[in-house]
């Protein structure tokens, strides 16, 4: 179905107004973001009619900036989704003379069919899921139903994601992983996140179960198990069994990146990747007045970034390295889109130099310090910060950003090996980014409007130019060896 609907939207002529190409100007900048967050983008969900609205309006804006296709010959890379709603979950578990169930409110569990019943499995619990080498835990899970808590220890500040442990413990041999939530606000969230469903790349998901539980539903297995206070770390065989049975609603589709090439003058032996993903949430609140979440500053601003740096380069002087511009899809759904690119690329990944990633970047205001997401973690920093203070930018050099170093499409590449970071004024001023993050962030009022701050994002966007410029050219920035 998606696919037909992107051939439609390809043969259809839009008359979104787009401004006339030139070196970056702010109008042209906030022209963009209007456009991306307007209500013809229906939200920008993968799957839908304004996915492929958006990405016929990236390529479009790539064309025009003189990029190339730039994966297997064509502006679009297919992602194949497979969307999984929890319809109905039992969990008992029985062990020493004891039995119990967990009640349905508790849990948020679906499975790889439309009904999936595991009996009588061991129970493992293996702390927070935080392991240096998930294939040596293989013994101890192997076949288990394997229980984790979210969250992360102290000197852990940027753990894996959830859905990262349960692929790494499913990997390993877990027959189904139920992640522990840490608070009851946190179990709050997942209800409200998870409720509707959740999404994973096809072929990627290996436990025949795997979800989500309430604190209490884990304090009560960890009793019965013979822990009432000393909980261990490391993962542990408890005295239990378990039986799950579980029944999903399973939905694949197929959303899609945009991806362009602008050719460099070394025949494509290495290349700069730009990256920014364009998807959002779609209709999130049907039947309310305002029922589209519209992901203005989430990311139109990234993206409108993308474009913008696309436009600049690709006017300018020929770049020595190949230059890649990467508009991902599913990033909401857990950097679905930057996974599906980095597994299957349109260059081999050790031939990239460096990604720079755009992501919420319509918070800090005009003259907002320079930091990295991801600082001390790459060879990048001296180039960043020498750039930025070319441009009369101040560097903001601590290395509080890197909390949110896996929260965004970057780390995808920076775990397999590529030097990625974000880097700009949004993530330098926590007062007006928790403002963004307690407010509007994943929600219908993120909406475009007059008094959206944009000067420090177009800022960002000339920086972004800039780094472009000084990446591309192996005088100015030669890689680590990888």
């Amino acid at each position: 179905m998606i696919r037909r609907i992107f051939a439609a939207v390809a043969a259809f002529s839009f008359t979104f107004p787009t401004p006339a190409h030139s070196e970056a100007s702010e109008a042209e900048y906030r022209r963009h973001v209007e456009i991306l967050a307007s209500e013809n983008f229906q939200g920008r969900r993968p799957g839908t009619i304004g996915e492929a609205v958006a990405a016929h309006y990236i390529t479009a804006q790539f064309a025009e900036a003189g990029l190339r296709p730039g994966w297997k010959g064509s502006f679009y890379q297919p992602v194949e989704l497979i969307e999984r709603r929890p319809i109905q979950a039992t969990a008992r578990w029985a062990g020493g003379g004891r039995s119990g169930e967990w009640s349905e409110d508790d849990l948020l569990l679906t499975g790889s069919a439309a009904h999936d019943v595991l009996t009588d499995e061991p129970v493992v619990y293996a702390g927070y899921g935080i392991e240096e080498d998930y294939g040596a835990l293989r013994s101890v899970i192997e076949g288990a139903i394997v229980v984790i808590r979210a969250g992360a220890p102290e000197g852990v500040p940027a753990p894996p994601r959830a859905s990262s442990r349960i692929e790494a413990m499913a990997d390993a041999g877990a027959k189904a992983v139920i992640v522990i939530a840490e608070s009851d606000e946190d179990w709050e969230q997942y209800q409200r996140y998870f409720s509707a469903g959740s999404t994973t790349l096809e072929g990627r998901r290996h436990a025949v179960i795997d979800g989500y539980a309430s604190p209490d539903a884990g304090r009560t297995l960890l009793r019965a198990g013979g822990y009432e206070r000393d909980v261990p770390d490391a993962p542990v065989a408890l005295d239990l069994t378990m039986s799950l049975d579980v029944a999903t609603e399973v939905q694949p589709y197929t959303g899609y990146n945009v991806v362009g090439r602008l050719a460099g003058s070394d025949g494509g032996e290495e290349a700069v990747v730009f990256m920014a993903h364009y998807d959002h949430f779609g209709v999130c609140r049907p039947g309310e007045e305002d029922a589209i979440c519209n992901g203005a500053v989430d990311n139109a601003s990234g993206t409108a970034a993308l474009i913008e740096v696309a436009d600049a380069l690709g006017e300018g002087p020929r770049p020595a390295r190949d230059i890649y511009f990467v508009a991902t899809t599913a990033e909401e759904l857990g950097l679905l889109g930057a996974e599906a690119w980095a597994d299957d690329p349109s260059l081999p990944l050790d031939r990239l130099v460096a990604a720079l990633n755009l992501d919420t970047i319509a918070i800090g205001p005009r003259g907002a310090p320079v930091g990295i997401v991801g600082r001390g973690m790459t060879a990048l920093d001296p180039i960043v910060d020498g750039v930025a203070r070319q441009l009369g930018r101040e560097i903001y050099d601590s290395e509080d950003p890197n909390a949110f170093v896996r929260r965004q499409d970057g780390w995808v590449l920076l775990e397999r090996g590529v030097p990625s970071i974000m880097a700009g004024g949004s993530f330098t001023d926590y007062e007006r980014l928790n403002a963004f993050l307690q407010g509007p962030y994943h929600g219908p009022d993120d909406n475009f409007d007059d008094t959206l701050e944009l000067g420090g994002a177009y800022e960002d966007v000339l920086l972004h130019i800039a780094l472009g410029r000084a990446l591309a050219d192996p005088a100015r920035y030669s890689p680590e060896p990888r």
